[in-house]
């Protein structure tokens, strides 16, 4: 029954999706969940990948689209984020200035997550903790707003830029440096009234361009409080002055002016709000975009892996036969070593004359019905002992020859050891089971394949109809 209740929901949400943030969390589950997310034993692509037979490496693609919006002191960041989303969540004033980075998300519940929340719910943040006094300056406000395209997008405010004495809990610069490369859109308020020319908010943007140039979007906010004309031309005028010598591809360059549309009151200025909206639509269209081609990268690394592991499996199986078969002939050529040390041994023994006598007075006489064993003990003892009571030297009369020789057996059964240690080293194999294991990856990753082909048919669908 609750999995009935469960279907019934998701269907309902599905219903309420747009086609990108319906593609966007399909990818995001095939990536996590696989190809039946409320299944039992269904496994994502992530996991796959994680695979110790395969062992490649993917990071799982966003959801959602990050927008960080930057700007000077009073730019009116937060009130835009509040006109997006058609719900005040951000406090907004002169007197009252984003002092921390916070992130504004959709949800099913309304909700605010403090510092240590929000690190754990934006993992991917995790580093900009490394920032002095950064940790308790950064919030999330969960709202349950489906204004636009919001449900897609991460909206991220940030601290309100001035110069002079202006004292910060964190490095700004830097933390949205850091930021910029972990957001897709970077929107640049300026205010004309307040410090549209501020050095601090100068600086943060030519640091920016330096390797984000491509994210970034510049705007001219609070455009209907300039009353004349000449005065707005004339901000606009020293903006672009001063945003000339910072930034890249100056020359196609565009500042656009905003407001925030007031019933109460028409406004004869141009206001290129919808554009705000449009680079927002389109950096979600390029994110579902690059999610589909990363998606279609990663499966086909998977499926490379895949074979690349059953060759590397067969190339370990036929070099193990070949190192088995040196590995055998050296331990049999120990053996050889050990049998021959053993027959000098029993001849250095039977040098002895004391031991020499016993076996001739002892064992020949019991050995006289087994003749073929007699002659061989006859042939290990030495012809006669000698006047001290040895018996003569086996070994061409050499002094301790048999010693040496023993001695050089056993270097030589050590190093033949050492050598066959070192050949006989077998390359680890797949057994069955991993082996089978690895074709159902294979078809696995075939199907998703096959998942991500009809939601880029989805997409272009959606493109169509627009």
């Amino acid at each position: 029954m609750s999995n009935k209740k469960r279907q019934t929901k998701n269907e309902g949400d599905a219903l309420g999706m747009s086609s990108n943030e319906r593609i966007l969390k399909r990818i995001h589950e095939l990536y996590e969940k696989g190809l039946n997310p409320d299944g039992e034993g269904s496994v994502g692509l992530l996991q796959i990948a994680a695979d110790p037979l395969l062992a490649v490496q993917c990071w799982k693609p966003r959801k959602k689209v990050s927008v960080m919006i930057i700007g000077n002191h009073s730019a009116g960041k937060s009130s835009f984020i509040n006109w997006y989303i058609g719900e005040s969540v951000q406090t907004t004033g002169v007197a009252i200035e984003t002092r921390g980075f916070t992130y504004v998300t959709s949800g099913r519940k309304r909700e605010t997550l403090k510092g240590d929340a929000t690190f754990a719910f934006y993992d991917h943040i995790d580093g900009l903790q490394k920032f002095k006094g950064i940790s308790d300056n950064v919030f999330t406000e969960i709202s349950t707003s489906k204004e636009k395209n919001f449900s897609c997008v991460d909206l991220l405010d940030s601290p309100g830029m001035v110069d002079g004495e202006m004292e910060y809990p964190f490095d700004v610069t830097e933390s949205i440096v850091w930021l910029a490369d972990h957001v897709d859109l970077i929107l640049c308020f300026f205010d004309p009234i307040g410090q549209a020319l501020c050095k601090r908010t100068m600086d943060t943007v030519a640091r920016l361009n330096e390797n984000h140039s491509e994210k970034l979007a510049y705007y001219m906010s609070k455009a209907d409080q300039v009353e004349k004309e000449s005065d707005r031309q004339r901000v606009l005028i020293q903006i672009t002055q001063n945003l000339g010598g910072r930034i890249k591809n100056s020359h196609a360059f565009k500042l656009p002016t905003i407001y925030l549309p007031r019933d109460d009151l028409a406004v004869p200025i141009p206001n290129a709000l919808e554009e705000v909206c449009e680079d927002i639509d389109k950096a979600i269209r390029l994110t579902v975009q690059n999610n589909l081609t990363t998606m279609k990268d990663d499966c086909m690394r998977i499926v490379a892996r895949i074979a690349e592991a059953h060759e590397t499996n067969a190339k370990h199986k036929v070099e193990n036969r070949t190192r088995t078969l040196k590995g055998g002939a050296l331990m049999a050529a120990g053996w050889a070593v050990m049998a021959l040390f053993g027959y000098v041994a029993i001849m250095e023994l039977c040098a002895l004359g004391p031991v020499a006598t016993a076996v001739r007075e002892h064992l020949l006489p019991r050995l006289q019905s087994q003749l073929v064993v007699k002659e061989i003990v006859e042939g290990l003892l030495p012809a006669s002992p000698d006047a001290s009571g040895h018996s003569a030297a086996p070994w061409y009369g050499i002094p301790h020859a048999g010693a040496y020789i023993l001695v050089f057996l056993m270097l030589m059964y050590a190093a033949l050891l050492y050598v066959r240690g070192v050949v006989w080293r077998l390359w680890p194999i797949m057994t069955k089971k991993e082996i089978k294991r690895l074709a159902g990856y294979g078809v696995y990753v075939q199907e998703l394949t096959k998942v991500r082909e009809e939601l880029y048919k989805d997409y272009f669908k959606q493109l169509n109809f627009d």
